[in-house]
């Protein structure tokens, strides 16, 4: 699974990267800047990403709304509070502090569980 990493903060997208390929995924990006976050969004080959509300000072939820246009999973991974983020969002939102691996390991489950353009849910068996 392709998993995009729009995050600013290096050491954070680092992190990240390094617990996405320790989940077996392939990391893509990071996107720092805000337009090369858009671009990924809106044409990119992922199956999920994980995203900062906040990219170098400009507000990232027109990337959400991409993801969701497209059925992309995603989480928002930040230190604001719920209450600042739109509601349809509410149920992606992780708050800092957690640990890396818990939030990419509950990316990966809701992405595997429900699949993405790229990676669709494997029909079940009769």
């Amino acid at each position: 699974m392709k998993i995009a990493v729009m995050e600013d903060e290096c050491f954070i997208a680092d992190d990240f990267a390094v617990e996405i390929r320790r989940s077996g995924h392939e990391p893509v990006g990071a996107f720092a800047e805000l337009g090369a976050a858009i671009q990924a969004a809106s044409s990119a080959a992922i199956d999920a990403a994980l995203l900062d509300i906040d990219l170098r000072g400009e507000a990232s939820l027109g990337i959400a709304d991409l993801l969701l246009k497209r059925s992309i999973p995603f989480l928002i991974y930040t230190g604001y509070s719920r209450e600042v983020i739109p509601s349809r969002f509410a149920f992606r939102v992780v708050e800092k502090p957690i640990r890396i691996r818990e939030v990419v390991d509950r990316l990966c489950r809701d992405a595997l569980a429900h699949g993405s353009p790229q990676t669709p849910v494997a029909p079940m068996p009769p």
